[in-house]
C-alpha cells in the first residue's frame, strides 16, 4: 500500500507543477512551457494508472472508493493545453478535476478501511464506469473553463463519456433481458447508472446556445457520474 501512496502523491505533485506551468504560460508566455506541462500531465497519468492497478489488486486493504478515484484521475490527467488570447485560467482548470480526484484518492488511501469492508474485485462494469468517470472529469474541466472564459472548447470528452455510458447502460439492459427477462433488475447500481445516463443525455441534447446553460448541465452530469463511479463498489450492482 505504501507504493500506492507514493505513486499517487508524486502524481499530485506533478499535476500541481503542471498547473503552475500553464498559469505561468498564460500570464507570461514562454516557448515550450505548455509542452512541458503536457508531458508532466502524461507522466502523472502514467503514475496514476499504475497506482490504480495496484490499488485494485490490493483493494482488500483499502477503502472501496480508492481504485476508481485513482483510475478516474489517471484518465483525466493528461492535459490538452490550448493557447487562447486573454484566457489565463482555462488551461489550469483543465487540470483541476484530475488533481482533485488524485488528492481524494490519496486521502482515502491513507485512511484505514472500515472493519470487514474490503474493496471490490476487478470487474468489467466497475472498470468501464471508472473510465467513464475519468472522461467525465475531463469534460468537467472543459466546461469549467467555458463557464469562466466563455470560450468554447472541443466536445470530444463529452462525446466519449456519453458513448461509453450508453454502451454500459445498454449492456446492463441486455444482461437483464438475458438473465431476468426484463430491462431493469431494480438494484441500486442499475438505478444509479440509469440516472447518470439520463443526466448526461439531458446535457447532450440541450441547446448549444447559450453556452453557459449546456456547460452547467454537463458539469452537473459529470459530477453525478464521478460520485457514482467512486461509490459504485458500495452499491448492489
Amino acid at each position: 500500500m505504501l507504493i500506492i501512496v507514493i505513486l499517487t502523491g508524486l502524481a499530485c505533485g506533478i499535476l500541481l507543477v503542471a498547473a503552475g506551468f500553464v498559469l505561468w504560460d498564460g500570464f507570461r508566455p514562454a516557448p515550450g512551457l505548455s509542452h512541458v506541462a503536457q508531458v508532466l500531465g502524461w507522466l502523472a497519468g502514467t503514475l496514476l494508472l499504475v497506482g490504480a492497478l495496484l490499488a485494485w489488486f490490493a483493494s482488500h486493504h483499502l477503502s472501496p472508493s480508492v481504485p476508481p478515484l485513482i483510475l478516474m484521475a489517471a484518465v483525466a490527467a493528461p492535459p490538452r493545453v490550448q493557447h487562447r488570447h486573454g484566457a489565463h485560467w482555462d488551461n489550469a482548470l483543465l487540470i483541476l478535476p484530475a488533481l482533485a480526484l488524485a488528492g481524494a484518492g490519496l486521502f482515502w488511501t491513507t485512511a484505514p478501511p472500515e472493519p470487514g469492508a474490503g474493496g471490490p474485485m476487478i470487474t468489467l462494469a466497475r472498470l468501464a464506469l471508472a473510465i467513464c468517470g475519468g472522461f467525465g472529469a475531463r469534460a468537467l474541466g472543459r466546461v469549467l473553463s467555458e463557464m469562466v472564459t466563455s470560450l468554447p472548447h472541443g466536445a470530444w470528452p463529452s462525446a466519449i463519456t456519453y458513448a461509453l455510458l450508453t454502451l454500459l447502460v445498454g449492456s446492463m439492459v441486455l444482461a437483464n433481458l438475458w438473465q431476468r427477462g426484463s430491462t431493469w433488475g431494480g438494484a441500486a447500481g442499475e438505478s444509479g447508472l440509469a440516472a447518470a445516463w439520463l443526466a448526461w443525455s439531458t446535457a447532450w441534447v440541450s441547446p448549444r446556445r447559450p453556452l453557459r446553460l449546456q456547460a452547467i448541465l454537463t458539469a452537473v452530469a459529470a459530477l453525478f457520474l464521478i460520485v457514482l463511479a467512486a461509490g459504485y463498489s458500495m452499491l448492489d450492482a
